[in-house]
């Protein structure tokens, strides 16, 4: 026998069982898995792995918004893998997506654009540190990039998608007495160029360049844009530098690290200068706090010929310069990689296209943060797809 009470339940109990089906039919299945499971999986470079974050939701502890495909594509999001292991994390091995396997952090956008050719292709990619060659095949959605296509790669492989505009230009510290903040690319040629321990003076002011790690795309960049460095110039000049310090990179220093260029500077001879190339964008993040390791007080960007610094202000108030960015020579846009045909293709991928491909994207529409770290906006140059290269050789 039904009661008035009786008969309220039920009426309420109906009406909680037509919302909840609504529910189900509007959003999917009530036990769906964490989205953060179906996300796009990034590695690769340094220099853009701070801003990648934030638009994965977080970066150095700071929360971001973090960005979504279209709710038509599945608001599917967004990953994306350090160059090197964040402070508290020992493991250099990474489990991009449950059930594949751990394989070798992809250091670098060189290193980025391997990985994610071996990802297509379906040969192997890994260290001896990491369980040797692994199949990662399908595990690595993009790769980060601060470079384009080497010169005169003409291949189609694989689609440079530009995010924002960067400015690279020397690092410099000393230890002992006011550093030479100003040189022109004629000295640094000298100084990339020179023999094994050689040095430049200037003011009476002892100068040594100081080498990148191998894999950075800001390496290459640098070395193009003080005029045709070769690697095995590079090498040989930096060697007093990448002396001065004992790692498992040979000495060399990992891009946009302040800290360790202070490091190779208290190592040598007292008055000794030693300098680096550096992103602009970086050295902004991270002196206005957004991004780590902090740029210590006494290590500065240099002005370079009539374009002056990269950068204005001081921490934490440091901004770009969007004079030396628009430069041809020391200004580059920055990238994330992705198989041409997954993101070119006619039909297709979607949930991609939506975050990456046009100026209205979900990554060139989160301009506020992708300003906040550093870079210019593109505008409508942002999210294009005419930039191609080949695949890269290599397994580690």
């Amino acid at each position: 026998m039904f009661t008035p009470t009786n008969k309220k339940r039920l009426a309420l109990g109906l009406v909680a069982a037509t919302v909840l089906g609504s529910a189900l039919t509007a959003g999917g299945s009530a036990h769906a898995d964490p989205k953060q499971l179906t996300a796009a999986s990034g590695v690769g470079s340094d220099t853009i792995q701070d801003v990648m974050n934030a638009l994965s939701g977080n970066s150095n502890g700071i929360n971001y918004t973090p960005v979504q495909s279209s709710s038509a594509s599945g608001s599917r999001q967004i990953i994306s893998w350090d160059a090197v292991p964040p402070a508290g994390v020992t493991d250099t091995c990474i489990t991009p997506k449950v059930g594949g396997p751990s394989f070798t952090r992809p250091n670098g956008s060189g290193k980025g654009k391997i990985a994610l050719s071996r990802a297509v292709d379906g040969t192997k990619w890994g260290t001896a540190a990491c369980g040797g060659l692994k199949d990662v095949s399908g595990l690595i959605d993009y790769s980060r990039s601060s470079s384009g296509p080497a010169s005169g790669d003409t291949g189609t492989d694989l689609t440079y998608i530009p995010m924002g505009r960067d400015g690279v230009s020397f690092a410099y510290y000393r230890a002992a007495g006011s550093p030479v903040t100003s040189l022109t690319t004629a000295q640094l040629n000298t100084l990339y160029t020179g023999a094994s321990g050689s040095a430049l003076s200037v003011g009476g002011v002892r100068i040594i360049a100081c080498g990148i790690q191998t894999g950075s795309g800001t390496k290459g960049f640098w070395q193009g844009a003080i005029g045709g460095v070769s690697d095995t110039q590079e090498g040989i000049a930096t060697t007093e530098c990448n002396g001065l310090i004992s790692n498992s990179l040979g000495g060399r220093a990992e891009e946009n690290d302040g800290t360790a260029l202070k490091a190779r500077g208290d190592a040598t001879t007292a008055g000794t200068e030693v300098i680096i190339g550096f992103s602009a964008a970086a050295f902004t993040a991270k002196s206005n706090g957004l991004a780590t390791p902090t740029p210590p007080a006494t290590v500065g960007m240099g002005a370079i010929d009539a374009l002056g610094s990269p950068v204005t202000g001081s921490a934490p108030n440091v901004t770009p310069s969007a004079s030396y960015y628009a430069s041809a020579t020391y200004g580059r846009n920055v990238y994330n990689i992705f198989p041409t045909a997954v993101i070119a293709s006619a039909f297709g991928n979607s949930d991609l296209k939506s975050l990456f491909v046009g100026s209205t994207s979900a990554v060139c529409s989160a301009s506020t943060t992708i300003q906040s770290f550093g870079f210019l906006p593109l505008g409508a140059n942002c999210g294009t797809t005419t930039t191609t290269g080949s695949f890269i050789a290599g397994n580690s």
